[in-house]
């Protein structure tokens, strides 16, 4: 019988008490904030990070795990009895996190080793949504192929849509360009912004004048991806240190669109020191 685990990253946003009952492995990310190196949701808190980073005056920076963090797992889970691996994680558009674990799959020398790494080009609780849809086929007992082709399935439905506070944390942290971050701030605009599809890079889709019309405009989008007449498989609203606002936006949407269930889940350090506090997003998905 082939032993399959499934390996993801610390910006998955999943609960640890889930990946634990679910035998998923997760490699953290590390956050370096005041010259201190911590393992993202090991070593500092989300509610520890964000109220340190409203008070910093130099932002704090992220790195992805090296290849000898994802080898350690890997040896590990295969000396456990696994023979298959999948590794899903962080978009190679914004992380190196893709990178490490493909160098550290090349490096593994049991030829019968069967490792695969997938890019989600996503982060957030919609990476958490992809791994969950292959934990429940993993202990549905499908094979490989059948997980893997459902990942990409996933993948290639998700969309994520958010607003943030202020575009200045995405231009510092090189994730979104200088003029556009720059243009949006002098115009007091609330850009929408996204995931492109099949890149994984995050870019300004629409220019909207305030928050709450970006995101009535989201809803519109996330309604027409639908087909204009049918829910979301999943949605969450993540967010960054304003759960009150997330708690708001998804009851909100529950009223006009009774049994949607959005999870309000927030964002940990990694993805919070690029977007800052304040973001609201929608991640979500049609399949």
């Amino acid at each position: 019988m082939n032993s399959i685990r499934i390996v993801t990253d610390s910006t998955a946003a999943l609960p640890d008490d889930w990946l634990e009952a679910h035998n998923v492995a997760v490699v953290p990310l590390l956050v370096n904030i005041e010259s201190e190196v911590y393992k993202e949701g090991v070593e500092i808190s989300n509610r520890d990070f964000y109220a340190r980073l409203r008070k910093v005056q130099e932002l704090p920076t992220t790195s992805q795990p090296s290849s000898g963090d994802f080898l350690a797992t890997y040896k590990r889970l295969l000396e456990e009895g696994a023979n298959t691996i999948i590794s899903i994680h962080i978009s190679s558009g914004i992380s190196g996190t893709v990178n490490s674990a493909s160098t550290a799959a090349g490096m593994i020398e049991d030829i019968d080793a069967d490792i695969v790494v997938i890019d989600s080009k996503q982060t957030g609780p919609a990476l958490g949504f992809i791994l969950k849809e292959a934990v429940a086929l993993v202990e549905a007992g499908e094979n490989k192929e059948e997980i893997i082709n459902r990942v990409h399935q996933v993948m290639d439905s998700m969309r994520t849509l958010f607003v943030v506070n202020d575009l200045m944390f995405l231009h510092k942290g090189g994730r979104l360009s200088g003029a556009k971050a720059v243009i949006g701030s002098l115009l007091q605009v609330k850009p929408i912004l996204h995931f492109v599809r099949d890149e994984g890079r995050i870019e300004v889709l629409e220019q909207v004048r305030t928050e709450k019309r970006a995101l009535k405009r989201i809803t519109d989008l996330m309604i027409a991806e639908g087909g204009g007449d049918r829910l979301p498989t999943n949605i969450a609203i993540p967010y960054a240190d304003n759960r009150e606002k997330a708690e708001e936006v998804a009851k909100l949407l529950e009223e006009e669109f009774p049994g949607i269930g959005a999870q309000p889940i927030e964002i940990g350090p990694i993805i919070g020191t690029h977007v800052g506090p304040g973001l609201i997003g929608f991640q979500f998905y049609y399949c």
